[in-house]
């Protein structure tokens, strides 16, 4: 065998030892995130068991969730299945848009007197929300007193990463992520809903769209910023926003979905380019040995 011959085997040797083992331990780490990645999830109250009029605690419709926890302090505070135009205080949607977040003429409604509050949290199943995922949730709030707010969180555990709604006295929606301090939105009051969309775009940043259901004049917005710790659950609350039917504070149609995020740089490329530099590191020792 030539020495040339000798020297191609072994350089393709050392090829197979720095390219292989950097393309499987991508592969590895793209398959530990997708295998302890929240599971793809949905529910609404339209579902099966939720009943018009009853409470949803220890409930569990839809699929991937874990079951609802509620629980209230202080005053008159409580759970409802019911319709979310109760909190409509005399507004009309456009034609073409029934129902504001309803499914089936029902959504999952919650409320709280002064000084007292009402919340409902939520499990993910199968792991923490990861870089390509998202959380949907329809949010409807209705009059909301000074003081008091309507709020969902996204939790790790018991610990708030991120925080969207409405205080009563202010003008527009706000949120609060991982610089705790709270930032207003350009979204202001409605009683007729909004979609919510939050998606992870890496481990520590995240994009929130907010595009209102039943006033077209009201343009969406998405945001960006960063979180810090893991999405393991949500919660939804309403903190004193008032009596009455009026202040009711509704939720709906929560959904965990994927849209997976490529691998930066993909196995493609890495492949390519180890290939490209082997090429290139043969021929300029066939180069030297030929010279």
């Amino acid at each position: 065998m030539g020495t040339l011959q000798k020297n191609h085997r072994k350089n393709l040797r050392v090829v197979r030892l720095i390219v292989l083992p950097s393309l499987a331990t991508l592969a590895i780490a793209d398959m530990s995130q997708s295998l302890h990645a929240a599971l793809v999830a949905s529910d609404n109250a339209g579902n099966s068991p939720y009943v018009a009029g009853s409470s949803f605690d220890a409930q569990n419709g839809g699929s991937g969730f874990g079951a609802w926890n509620l629980y209230t302090s202080g005053g008159t505070a409580g759970f409802l299945v019911g319709s979310s135009t109760q909190n409509d205080n005399g507004n009309t949607p456009p034609a073409g848009v029934a129902g504001d977040i309803n499914t089936g003429g029902k959504a999952w409604g919650m409320y709280a007197a002064a000084h007292a509050y009402a919340i409902a949290t939520r499990s993910l199943t199968g792991g923490a929300l990861v870089a390509g995922q998202s959380i949907s949730l329809a949010f409807d709030n209705g009059s909301v007193a000074y003081g008091g707010s309507d709020v969902f969180r996204l939790l790790d555990g018991s610990d708030s990463l991120f925080q969207f709604g409405f205080t009563g006295g202010a003008q527009n929606y706000s949120y609060i992520d991982a610089a705790a301090n709270v930032e207003s939105t350009n979204v202001p009051l409605t009683y007729l809903g909004l979609n919510t969309l939050f998606t992870l775009t890496s481990a520590t940043t995240y994009s929130f769209t907010i595009t209102p259901i039943g006033d077209a004049q009201i343009a969406p917005q998405t945001i960006s910023g960063k979180i810090s710790g893991e999405i393991t659950g949500f919660d939804a609350g309403d903190y004193g926003a008032g009596s009455g039917s009026g202040s009711n504070f509704y939720i709906n149609s929560v959904a965990v979905s994927n849209s997976p995020v490529p691998l930066p740089p993909s196995l493609d490329l890495v492949l390519a380019g180890g290939l490209g530099l082997a090429g290139m590191a043969l021929s300029r020792r066939r180069s030297r040995m030929q010279a």
